[in-house]
C-alpha cells in the first residue's frame, strides 16, 4: 500500500506538475503584474477574515472556560488566540507590502516576494545573542536580564511589549526603511 502512493506520488511530481508550472507561467505571462498583485491581495484578504473569524471563536470560547475551573483548555485557546493574532498581522504585513506601487530598492530592482520571504526566515539568534531557552536581552529597553523571547522567528518583549519579524526588527533597531531592511537580511 505504502509503496502504491509512492509510486503515485513519484509520477504525478514527474509527469503533472512540470505541466502544472508550464500552465501558471503562461497564466502570468497573459495577466499584467497590477493585476496578479490585486489577486494577491485579494486572496489575502480572504484569508485574513478567515483567519479573524476563527479568533472570534476562539475568544467566546474562551470567555466560555473562564467561568469553569479547567486551566489548561484556557492555556491552549489563549495560546491559539496568540497563534491567529499573530497570523492576522503576518497577512496584515504581506497585504501593506503589496499595496506599496513598484517596490523598488535603491538600484532600480524590484524588492521581490522571495526576497521579503527570505528576510523573515533570517534567524533571529543572528541578529541578538539568544540563550539555550531562545531568550534574550531586548535592545528596546533598558534590559538586564532577558526578556526578549523568540519563537517560530518570531520576537517578543515582555518587559516592554515590542513584538514583530525580524524585517521589523531590523527596520527599528537599525532605522533602516522596509527595502533597507530586506536587503540588509538577505
Amino acid at each position: 500500500m505504502i509503496e502504491d502512493a509512492a509510486e503515485i506520488l513519484y509520477e504525478f511530481k514527474k509527469d503533472i506538475m512540470p505541466q502544472v508550472f508550464v500552465y501558471i507561467k503562461a497564466l502570468k505571462g497573459e495577466h499584467p503584474e497590477e493585476w496578479q498583485r490585486e489577486r494577491r491581495i485579494d486572496y489575502l484578504k480572504g484569508k485574513m477574515e478567515d483567519v479573524i473569524f476563527d479568533t472570534f471563536y476562539l475568544m467566546n470560547d474562551y470567555e466560555e472556560l473562564k467561568k469553569g475551573n479547567d486551566s489548561h483548555s484556557r492555556l491552549y485557546v489563549g495560546s491559539r488566540i496568540v497563534e491567529k493574532v499573530e497570523k492576522i498581522l503576518e497577512l496584515q504585513n504581506n497585504i501593506i507590502h503589496l499595496k506599496i506601487p513598484g517596490r523598488k530598492n535603491g538600484k532600480g530592482r524590484k524588492i521581490t516576494d522571495d526576497m521579503i520571504e527570505r528576510a523573515r526566515e533570517y534567524p533571529f539568534d543572528q541578529l541578538v545573542e539568544v540563550t539555550r531557552n531562545k531568550m534574550a536581552v531586548c535592545p528596546f529597553h533598558g534590559d538586564k536580564d532577558p526578556s526578549f523571547s523568540i519563537k517560530n522567528n518570531y520576537g517578543w518583549c515582555f518587559g516592554c511589549g515590542w513584538k514583530g519579524d525580524t524585517i521589523k526588527f531590523v527596520m527599528e533597531k537599525e532605522g533602516l526603511k522596509f527595502a533597507d531592511a530586506v536587503r540588509r537580511l538577505q
